[in-house]
């Protein structure tokens, strides 16, 4: 799977990308940029529980605004009511009803029960009737084989009420690869109806940059697959069983049905966004200590671009960062920002194609795991640019602008 996350090559904090504010769907009408203040967020002087977590995976809101956070560092899956207080969790370690190994893809269904995906299985939880919220265990099944478990996008659902469990990060040997990925469709009861692929794309860097080291085993090497702000390929699959695809090179996203053909396509004319050259400076000199400390002649190294070699980085932002599949059925195009503006940038547009506003949050947040989305609030994971601590942010409801 290409690498949407250019931690490896560039500091947390530049990868941080502005997000647009939201308003209520009456409101946004018309409105060309609209705000979300943030609620609340999950830290030491909010929370008893900021210490304790861990590497959080997913997020999601049910229909009363509870909010739930898998977390794959502390095994659990975080509970917070809409005021953004800790109510009792769900799971710990353990292969039991109701307990996980390494909790992701956490999603509320069309059918209004808590989905969560594990390493080798699937869990669901309905709401206790004592608080209403979905944190009892009600059943599990098998995951697919070949699912990537370790994956922070989050879980889809089409509208015949199967779940839509990524494969991804397989390693394809072949060029060029067959697909970039797929999503097996299953069904509540854990059979695998179908599946949809995402194509493969021109620009696609390798999985990641390796050397052989023997004959029997080879060492994987981060951040040298692609330049610092180079345009990689975003995809997210929705509810009609459709998937949204770009190649980030022009501000074009297309949504493909099974078979390939283009049903739509979301554009908007924004203009080049220059990277700062500060940042394009810093960036390069951290590209080039880790090209310096490679221990392996560069003939033995695979998946590394002529670009990483010569330390030729872009002079202009890609035309957009990720796209999304919002919790409204609209689709999310997210922006980037110049280094050093602490928000975020969305372009939200109706499922047919029309623009409909640009949403700006006043905080940053990270590209995966898959922020929660829609037009009366976001929820979201941010990331401490000095710690890479997780934290747990809620927006909304919207001011406009």
């Amino acid at each position: 799977m290409p690498h949407l996350d250019r931690a490896s090559t560039v500091p947390v904090a530049r990868l941080l990308i502005a997000l647009a504010a939201i308003a209520s769907p009456g409101r946004a009408q018309g409105a060309d940029t609209v705000r979300l203040p943030l609620r609340w967020e999950i830290t030491e002087q909010t929370s008893a529980v900021a210490e304790s977590l861990g590497v959080l995976s997913g997020i999601a809101v049910d229909k009363a605004g509870t909010v739930y956070v898998s977390d794959r560092g502390a095994v659990r899956v975080w509970v917070f009511d809409a005021n953004g207080r800790s109510q009792r969790g769900i799971g710990r370690k353990g292969q039991g009803p109701g307990e996980f190994q390494s909790p992701t893809g956490v999603a509320v269904g069309p059918d209004g029960r808590l989905w969560v995906r594990d390493v080798v299985r699937v869990s669901r939880f309905a709401a206790d009737p004592a608080t209403g919220r979905l944190t009892r265990f009600e059943a599990s099944f098998n995951g697919p084989a070949m699912s990537d478990w370790m994956s922070d996008r989050a879980t889809r659902f089409r509208t015949d009420g199967a779940m839509l469990f990524p494969e991804f990060n397989v390693m394809y040997r072949q060029r060029p690869a067959p697909r970039t990925g797929r999503y097996r469709a299953i069904a509540p009861d854990g059979t695998e109806r179908d599946s949809i692929d995402v194509p493969t794309f021109p620009n696609a860097p390798a999985t990641t940059a390796r050397v052989q080291v023997d004959a029997n085993s080879g060492r994987m090497l981060r951040g040298l697959n692609h330049v610092p702000f180079a345009p990689i390929p975003v995809w997210d699959v929705t509810p009609r069983g459709t998937v949204l695809v770009g190649d980030a090179t022009a501000y074009v996203i297309r949504e493909l049905d099974r078979t390939g053909k283009v049903l739509r396509e979301f554009r908007r004319s924004v203009p080049p966004l220059r990277i700062p050259a500060a940042e394009r400076r810093d960036s390069t000199a951290a590209l080039k200590a880790r090209v310096d400390s490679l221990q392996y002649p560069r003939a033995q190294v695979e998946g590394v671009p002529p670009e990483v070699w010569a330390l030729r980085l872009p002079e202009v932002y890609p035309a957009y960062a990720a796209v999304y599949a919002g919790a409204d059925g609209r689709v999310w195009v997210r922006r980037w920002a110049p280094e050093g503006h602490a928000r975020s940038v969305f372009d939200v547009f109706e499922a047919d194609g029309r623009f409909r506003t640009t949403v700006v949050l006043p905080r940053a947040i990270a590209l995966l795991p898959t922020p929660w989305l829609s037009l009366d609030g976001i929820a979201a994971i941010g990331i401490d640019a000095e710690t890479g601590a997780h934290t747990v942010l809620r927006f909304g409801p919207a001011v406009a602008r």
